[in-house]
């Protein structure tokens, strides 16, 4: 399977002010409208364990951090766009070295978007304009 197609099942994009959550806010864990997408990462089963996590608040500044590779993910990791007018740049690979066929980038620049993506999958960030993160990681079983 190509790295890109890889990807694909293990990242999701979107905003949060836009899913549909029938009302309630709610856009992950184990309601039923959190199932469907690709990899189910925002669908967590009500019974399912969950360890290890952590929660990040930080406001980047333009150019910060410049696009340096970070480990190889573990669990899943949510970061929001907290702040208005902003443009955070977070790009996905299979590989360390961001090879060009390797991964995908997104563009955080509204209000409430978000990237999640699941284990095994290398990423970097670039503060295009000053932006507020809000950062969630959560190990699950398996």
């Amino acid at each position: 399977m190509q790295p890109i197609t890889l990807l694909e099942k293990n990242v999701e994009f979107g905003n949060a002010g836009e899913l549909d959550t029938r009302n309630t806010g709610w856009f992950v864990g184990f309601s039923p409208w959190t199932q469907g997408t690709p990899g189910q990462l925002r669908h967590v089963p009500a019974g399912e364990a969950m360890a290890g996590l952590c929660v990040k608040w930080f406001s980047h500044g333009a150019g910060d951090p410049n696009g340096e590779p970070k480990p190889l993910s573990e669990g899943r990791t949510m970061s929001i766009l907290v702040s208005p007018e902003s443009e955070f740049r977070i790009e996905f690979s299979t590989r360390a070295d961001f090879a060009a066929d390797t991964f995908i980038a997104h563009t955080l620049r509204r209000h409430g978007d978000f990237a999640i993506w699941g284990p095994g999958v290398f990423h970097r960030a670039f503060g295009v304009k000053p932006a507020s993160i809000l950062t969630v990681r959560w190990a699950t079983p398996g």
